[in-house]
């Protein structure tokens, strides 16, 4: 199928980014570059786009275009890298985290993702109503062997009481299985409903 490659240039700043689409000029393909979209969402009306070639071959003169014009090491441009392939791998070196002025985990910080927000409890879970076949439940199973905990004797050295699992002790406790476990460290446990305790696998 054949494609397009495309520069959008800021006009209050000159600032460029070359990129291509396979599809056609006029289905509103804007771009995929990050930093791209980003000056491009907060004024849209600041970008003129000019179309570089149409055909078949649009991955291959994206790629040249780009080292042509050595984009990595230009400041004017958005694009990140001398490549039409996407990807993440090259953007933690400190001449991309310079360049695009702030790193990725900096961009995120208070930043809510509101797709994390919802209720997945009871008829919200995507498993709800599902259940697992026996032969999943089999690989899971057999996945799980030898990474538990579960049945190894626990001894609270405070009280010197032993358990025979973590499910009796935590049972004891009034705290989960999975709490008890993590619990379990031979440290003073600073709060919560084993307070001073310490817990040790014997």
């Amino acid at each position: 199928m054949s494609g397009f490659v495309y520069l959008w240039e800021n006009t209050k700043n000159n600032m460029k980014y070359i990129g291509s689409h396979k599809g056609n000029v006029n289905d509103k393909y804007i771009g995929s570059g990050v930093y791209f979209k980003r000056a491009y969402k907060k004024n849209p009306k600041d970008f003129n786009r000019i179309i570089l070639y149409f055909g078949e071959d649009f991955l291959e003169v994206e790629d040249k275009l780009l080292k042509i014009y050595d984009v990595d090491n230009d400041d004017n441009f958005y694009n990140l890298k001398n490549s039409a392939v996407g990807g993440w791998e090259h953007c933690n070196t400190d001449e991309i985290k310079n360049k695009r002025g702030k790193s990725i985990s900096n961009y995120r910080k208070g930043k809510r993702f509101h797709h994390l927000d919802y209720d997945k409890s009871g008829i919200n879970n995507p498993m709800y109503g599902k259940t697992q076949s026996e032969e999943t439940k089999e690989k899971i199973s057999n996945k799980m062997k030898g990474r538990t905990n579960s049945k190894k004797s626990i001894i609270e050295l405070t009280t010197k009481m032993h358990f025979e699992k973590v499910s009796e002790a935590a049972k004891y406790y009034g705290v989960s299985g999975s709490t008890m476990s993590v619990l379990v460290r031979n440290e003073v446990i600073k709060r919560g409903k084993c307070k001073n305790k310490i817990f040790k696998y014997v």
